[in-house]
C-alpha cells in the first residue's frame, strides 16, 4: 500500500526534476527518496520517471499518476486541517477582491482553510483587473484586494502590505541554446521568438524590459493562459520572462521548463493585499489578511 510519505517524495521529485534537489527540499537523504520511488514503481508495476543525465523526467504513467497524487496530498492536508481548532467566535462578512493570476495561484487554498477555521465568517469573492479592484476598494465594494502591490496606482489613499517579492527570470526549454551560455542578457534573449502572458498586466511588464540597446524580440504568442505560454516555451518554440510565483518546472504534457538569471536587473513582481485607508478593517478582515500573509510567506 502506498504511504503519504511516498506520495510526498514522488511529488517533490516530479517538481524538482532531480532526486538530489528533492531530498534537500524534504530534508532527507537522497537514498531515502531513491528507495521510496523504486518501491512505488515496483508496487505500481511501471516506471514513473525516465532517468536522464541531468535528472529525471516523468513518464506518461508518471504524468497520469501525478494528477492523482496531487489530489491525494491536498485531501490529506485538508483532512488534517479540518480537525484543527476552530474560532467559533469570529463572525461577520469579508468582501475579497482578487486579481486573475493570484486567484489561481494563491486564493483558493487559503479561502478553504480560513472558512474551515472560521465557519461563522461569510466570504464574498470578486475577480477583476487591478484598476477595477482599486475602485472597488475606494467605493467600499470590497474590504480587501489580493493583488500585485507592485502595480498599485500611487496616491489613491489605499494601504497595502506586500507579502512576497518574486524575482522575474528567463524561461526556456531544457535543451535551449541559451542554457549553454555562462551569462544571458536581454540582447541574447531578443534573438529568439518570445511569448507574453496577458494577465495581471504581465503583457505591459513583459514589454517594458526591451530598449533600442537590447533590441526587441519577435512576439510569437500573447496569451491569457499561463499553461499555453509554459507549453510553448517547454517545446522550444519561444522564450519568456516571468515571475517565480507562476513558475512550475513541468508542463501538462510532461516537458520541463528551465529558468535563467539575466544579467540585467529585472523588477520583482510583488504579491500582497490592499485595502482602503479611509476605513478600519473588521477583525474578520484582519484575520483573513493574516491568513494570506502566512500562506504566501511559506510558499
Amino acid at each position: 500500500m502506498l504511504t503519504h510519505r511516498q506520495i510526498r517524495y514522488f511529488l517533490a521529485v516530479s517538481e524538482a526534476g532531480q532526486v538530489s534537489a528533492a531530498a534537500r527540499a524534504l530534508n532527507v537523504s537522497q537514498s531515502a527518496v531513491t528507495l521510496s520511488i523504486k518501491d512505488m514503481e515496483a508496487l505500481l508495476g511501471t516506471p514513473l520517471f525516465e532517468r536522464l543525465p541531468s535528472g529525471v523526467r516523468l513518464t506518461r504513467a508518471g504524468q497520469q499518476f501525478r494528477h492523482h497524487a496531487q489530489t491525494i496530498a491536498a485531501s490529506f492536508e485538508a483532512a488534517m486541517k479540518s480537525v484543527s481548532a476552530r474560532d467559533e467566535g469570529l463572525t461577520g462578512t469579508v468582501r475579497l477582491g482578487m486579481s486573475w493570476t493570484l486567484s489561481s495561484y494563491f486564493a483558493m487554498p487559503v479561502i478553504e482553510q480560513f472558512s474551515r477555521a472560521h465557519p461563522h465568517v461569510s466570504l464574498t469573492l470578486t475577480e477583476d483587473l487591478r484598476p477595477a479592484l482599486e475602485q472597488d476598494l475606494l467605493a467600499d465594494r470590497v474590504d480587501l484586494a489580493l493583488m500585485l502591490t507592485s502595480n498599485l496606482t500611487p496616491d489613491l489613499g489605499l494601504k497595502s502590505r506586500t507579502f512576497r517579492r518574486s524575482q522575474r527570470r528567463l524561461w526556456v526549454s531544457s535543451d535551449h541554446p541559451l542554457t549553454k551560455l555562462k551569462q544571458v542578457s536581454l540582447a541574447d534573449v531578443a534573438r529568439y521568438p518570445y511569448a507574453i502572458l496577458r494577465s495581471d498586466e504581465a503583457e505591459k511588464q513583459g514589454l517594458a524590459h526591451w530598449t533600442e540597446a537590447t533590441g526587441r524580440p519577435e512576439i510569437k504568442l500573447a496569451s491569457a493562459s499561463i499553461e499555453a505560454v509554459r507549453s510553448l516555451v517547454a517545446s522550444g518554440q519561444a522564450v519568456t520572462i516571468l515571475s517565480d510565483v507562476v513558475y512550475r518546472p513541468w508542463t501538462l504534457e510532461g516537458r520541463r521548463v528551465e529558468t535563467i538569471d539575466l544579467v540585467e536587473a529585472i523588477p520583482t513582481m510583488d504579491v500582497g493585499i490592499a485595502w482602503s485607508g479611509a476605513r478600519k478593517l473588521s477583525p474578520a478582515a484582519m484575520r483573513l489578511r493574516e491568513a494570506f500573509e502566512k500562506s504566501i510567506l511559506n510558499i
